[in-house]
């Protein structure tokens, strides 16, 4: 009620009811995001955009800059550009043996590119190198891959341990996904109720990053007990 009253004196103001419709929709939009946090950045393309132009110009002034051959990799990467993402990172492969993100987008990307043998080793290799990097993400894939080649319980249940334990409530609910899609539910509904609690032991700003996550995962769960 309050939003249409102040809808209505902004409207008689600016003699503009679509322009004030555009302010409000703004309005909330950012204060979702400042003080929310489910709905997705929609400024990050943009961003992300930017940074991949910024790291293709640092390769041009310094073609052996390993690192920008890393990020560039990583921003293909989030933006489902697999096969630039290779290509950039496997470019720098000789600088960047050992270093976990690097095995692990690279490995990433090759899965995504159908090559399952040679991603699941690069992963492996990224979480031996730092079984924490990138917030435990490695392990989502792991379990995608062991679901899919039917490994055996206990090892299938060793990556569901380090996860656990190294994961954030966004792996958490993701590794969940995967769970249920291989008809895993004890273990999916498990890492559904972690993403939850992860997310209220959170405190700040990482309420408002995870709390997209928590969310999704009531709505998994609920979702479930009415199977």
């Amino acid at each position: 009620m309050n939003t249409f009253i102040i809808f209505i004196l902004l409207s008689y103001l600016t003699g503009n009811p679509l322009l004030v419709l555009v302010i409000l929709l703004l309005a909330a939009f950012f204060a979702e995001r400042r003080f929310i946090g489910i709905l997705p950045d929609v400024f990050e393309p943009w961003r992300r955009a930017k940074r991949i132009r910024q790291l293709k110009n640092d390769i041009r002034i310094n073609p052996a800059n390993a690192e920008s051959h890393l990020e560039l990799g990583e921003a293909y990467f989030r933006q489902g550009k697999y096969e630039y993402a290779l290509s950039f990172l496997e470019s720098t492969s000789g600088k960047m043996d050992g270093h976990p993100l690097f095995h692990f987008y690279l490995g990433a990307a090759y899965y995504h590119s159908g090559r399952i043998k040679e991603g699941k080793e690069e992963i492996e290799k990224a979480i031996r190198a730092n079984p924490k990097v990138s917030l435990g993400e490695p392990y989502v894939y792991l379990v995608k891959i062991y679901l899919e080649e039917g490994q055996t319980a206990e090892k299938i249940e060793h990556v569901f341990d380090q996860l656990l334990l190294y994961g954030s409530p966004r792996v958490f609910y993701q590794a969940g996904r995967q769970f249920l899609s291989g008809n895993d539910k004890e273990s999916a509904r498990r890492l559904f109720q972690e993403t939850i609690e992860s997310y209220e032991a959170c405190r700040g700003s990482l309420r408002r990053k995870y709390r997209r996550w928590a969310v999704l995962s009531k709505i998994s769960l609920s979702s479930m007990s009415r199977e």
